[in-house]
């Protein structure tokens, strides 16, 4: 599964769940529009998600000019703009070039006017720094850059103090940089430092301004042309977009620029405006009478009318001290819920009282940082701007004890200072949960009998695995071996053991899972900055394990409850330990009331690759063994690994204390390292094979060739440690000595000979893990889909999230 999969995978997830709780993709009833009212569910709701903060939609003006329009030149107009435009465009063009005091592009949405503009704008020189939170069209155009190997970075939200840095560093490299930015932010409603932006742009002649001022059109400035221009003239560095789409109230999208020529040749060149449809004939009609309204003193009437219900609506906030995430003069208001849980129960319980909100949740968000979504327009009253806000702090506190969150649990998901009184936060987070969670920092201090029944013969981490692991990857000489472990047990009043796991904290490379050209670009720099591009993730299980290590017992009627203890916990120790991320990984593909519960919970759903399992060896010998395969995997043992089975000696050795010997399996493991860079982690310690090597639950299964000439100095080959449990076998790591590999087919042999030892030992099933799908399914293996669950504590790098949702697979496994 490509990481662009897994986040369509993600956001499919998110959306449907929404769907089915009745709280998104809704459609309105047949009735006519009353003002700020729609129908939903029907029954009639005071709609507070609107972005026509206008409310010019309604005006008489617009309607008749919409109207005359289709009447003269009917319901289209089906010409390129290349070819031939209607005699609108040139009236509109003219209108709003007086409104901006600037040259204006037309374009049929303010997504394909981004799609026009920027491959135009951004040569092949420059560089584009975008805003974290700079609005998807922005981010789905400069993707269209990257094939042309410009490069592009993001910088967190609105830190000038960072920009400037990019831009001291960057400046000697490129001719342009660009950076990408909102006027007012469509989430949470926050702006773009404007001022400091054009300081910027003063000071730097290479920083460029690129900006998206949709949400700031028309409730801004002189003639309502925006946020950003309400205090400033267009600088001569700089380029708008802007939306028609929501307070001016027609449709499409306007690009705007100081220098005349580049709106000459982003209007012949931008792609959409060469290919695409234009706007249509009532839709320019429309917006020829609000560019009228725009450059009347009404205007400024309506702007003012507006502004007395957005500083009524703060007031009123601040009145019912709810959890507001920011305060900037925008139609726009976010009130932080944390978890999307506690945003989908407030949206559902304000429809079910008569009022339509957003809900705020990820991707337009950070998963942990979902809100409700509000936006105020000019036609609400104060009665109805009260009545909403107070029915919404009414039915807060009731859906924050349902789901277990506090106002304190709020703030600290948007890293806010809480109020010094803050109402509500009597409510405990475990007030209606009668569990109790057992926390331990070894495994020595687990009963072995207890976590043996719950994990024995599902990995390498039962009771006698952990304890050697736990050995192994403390005081190390580097940060990355050694880990942090924590076990958490969750218990019903009776003593039952109803969830468990174990965890371990340690740092991981953020393009894990990255194209190897680009981890190999980031070794570069690695050279001489180790721990570039780095994180610390707190992971149910560890890269050394694989397997469901989550345990559940679904047959309890309260496994969510106690799910939802091991999650809390899950927080807390990344609070403790101060870990970008939490993982849990390894789950079966087949459970929709956990992933609901996940997703909750501020986690998302990825799909990891496929592991390997055979889980049944009832043949004898090798001989029932090749008869048990199709014929099509028959062929592929006889031609690529029995016609070379006689070249080689195999050799299992269940305890090792040659230190030379070990020595050599760490060479040929580090051969296969370095050659995994599609699976880039840190080289695990050559400690940790002198514990292998000693350990008795473990063996090392070593390949001879016996041509002397072949292999003169008559080490091994290959070798590969399994652990062993009753009736499971788990080959876990691999070391190669490539030299001959492509001829004698070390790989494949290895990959049988395994399976025959599994076999004589007397086990049930063979773990073979993650990679090499088609080599494995050849020699009996079934596929089985497996998913992670992932929280990340800081959206910033989502790059970094997608590596780390599939960061199970080890370097050098099978």
């Amino acid at each position: 599964m490509s990481k662009q999969h897994n986040f369509y995978d993600t956001v499919d997830q998110i959306v449907t769940y929404g769907v089915r709780k009745g709280i998104l993709h809704l459609y309105t009833g047949t009735e006519q529009f009353e003002g700020s009212y729609i129908t939903l569910h029907d029954r009639k709701t005071l709609n507070f998600g609107s972005c026509s903060y206008l409310g010019l939609e309604f005006d008489d003006r617009l309607k008749m000019a919409a109207r005359e329009a289709i009447d003269k030149y009917g319901t289209q107009f089906s010409e390129s703009r290349a070819y031939v435009s209607l005699s609108l465009y040139k009236e509109l063009e003219y209108l709003l070039e007086n409104i901006f005091d600037a040259h204006c592009v037309i374009t049929p949405t303010t997504t394909l006017g981004h799609i026009a503009c920027i491959p135009v704008l951004v040569d092949d020189t420059d560089a584009v720094i975008m805003d974290q939170q700079v609005h998807n069209s922005v981010q789905t155009a400069v993707q269209l850059l990257k094939p042309r190997g410009i490069h592009v970075e993001l910088v967190r939200h609105n830190r000038m103090d960072l920009l400037e840095e990019r831009i001291t560093e960057l400046r000697a490299k490129h001719r342009k940089i660009w950076y990408m930015a909102d006027g007012i932010y469509s989430m949470f409603g926050d702006a773009s430092p404007v001022e400091e932006v054009y300081r910027l742009m003063d000071q730097y002649p290479e920083l460029y301004y690129y900006v998206d001022d949709a949400h700031g059109m028309s409730i801004h400035g002189t003639h309502g042309r925006g946020f950003v221009l309400k205090d400033n003239p267009i600088h001569a560095k700089m380029a708008m977009a802007t939306s028609l789409n929501k307070a001016f109230a027609s449709g499409g999208g306007v690009l705007v620029y100081k220098d005349k020529e580049i709106a000459r040749k982003v209007g012949t060149v931008g792609g959409p405006l060469l290919s695409s449809g234009p706007m249509q004939p009532g839709a320019l009609g429309a917006a020829i009478a609000s560019a009228k309204i725009h450059l009347s003193k009404e205007i400024v009437q309506m702007q003012q009318e507006l502004k007395k219900n957005i500083e009524f609506t703060r007031s009123t906030l601040e009145k019912y001290k709810l959890p507001v995430v920011s305060h900037a003069g925008a139609a726009i208001f976010f009130v932080g819920v944390s978890l999307p849980k506690l945003g989908q129960n407030l949206v559902a319980r304000m429809l079910d009282r008569g009022f339509y909100v957003n809900l705020g949740v990820f991707p337009t968000v950070p998963m942990k940082q979902t809100g409700i979504r509000f936006t105020i327009t000019r036609l609400h009253s104060f009665d109805e701007i009260e009545s909403m806000i107070s029915v919404l702090a009414e039915e807060f506190p009731v859906a924050m004890k349902e789901e277990n969150i506090t106002l304190e649990d709020i703030y600290k998901a948007f890293k806010i200072q809480a109020p010094k009184a803050i109402p509500g936060t009597a409510i405990k987070i475990n007030a209606t949960n009668p569990f109790t969670a057992e926390h331990y920092k070894s495994i020595v201090q687990i009963d072995r009998h207890s976590w043996n029944k719950l994990f024995e013969g599902k990995g390498t981490f039962d009771w006698n695995g952990l304890r050697m692991l736990e050995q192994i990857f403390t005081r190390n000489r580097f940060p990355e071996d050694n880990w942090i472990f924590d076990y958490v047990l969750v218990k019903d009043p009776a003593g039952n053991i109803i969830s468990a796991t174990f965890f371990t904290t340690a740092l991981w490379k953020d393009d894990m899972l990255s194209p190897a050209m680009v981890s190999a670009q980031v070794e570069n720099a690695r050279l001489t900055e180790p721990y570039y591009l780095t994180s610390k993730v707190i992971c149910s299980g560890s890269l050394l394990t694989e397997g469901e290590h989550l345990y559940i017992d679904y047959h309890s009627p309260h496994w969510k409850p106690a799910l939802q203890l091991i999650l809390q916990n899950a927080y807390a120790l990344q609070e403790l330990h101060k870990a970008n991320h939490i993982v849990f990984r390894d789950f079966k593909d087949n459970h929709s009331k956990l992933d609901d519960l996940m997703v909750d919970n501020g986690f998302i759903k990825i799909n990891m690759p496929d592991t390997h399992i055979i889980e049944d060896l009832p043949w004898k010998d090798p001989a029932e063994y090749y008869a048990s395969l199709s014929r099509n995997s028959q062929d592929h043992l006889r031609k690529k690994v029995l016609r070379n089975i006689d070249q080689f000696v195999v050799k299992v050795t269940p305890v090792s204390t040659n230190q030379q010997e070990i020595d050599h399996w760490y060479r040929l493991y580090l051969n296969v390292k370095g050659k995994s860079l599609e699976l880039n982690t840190f080289a695990l310690p050559s400690r940790l094979f002198t514990c292998l090597a000693m350990d008795k639950k473990w063996e090392m299964l070593q390949l001879f060739l016996k041509d002397s000439a072949l292999h003169a100095d008559k080490l091994p080959c290959c070798v590969i440690f399994s652990y062993k449990t009753k009736d499971s076998y788990i080959p876990m790591i691999i070391g190669l000595d490539y030299t001959h590999n492509q001829s004698m087919g070390i790989y494949r042999q290895a990959l049988y000979q395994l399976i025959l030892r599994a076999q004589q030992t007397g086990m049930n099933k063979i773990y073979l893990g993650f990679s090499a799908s088609i080599e494995k399914q050849k020699l009996g293996a079934k596929p089985v889909n497996t998913i992670a669950y992932m929280h990340t504590k800081d959206s910033f790098n989502l790059e970094s999230m997608s590596n780390i949702s599939r960061a199970s697979r080890m370097p050098a496994s099978l």
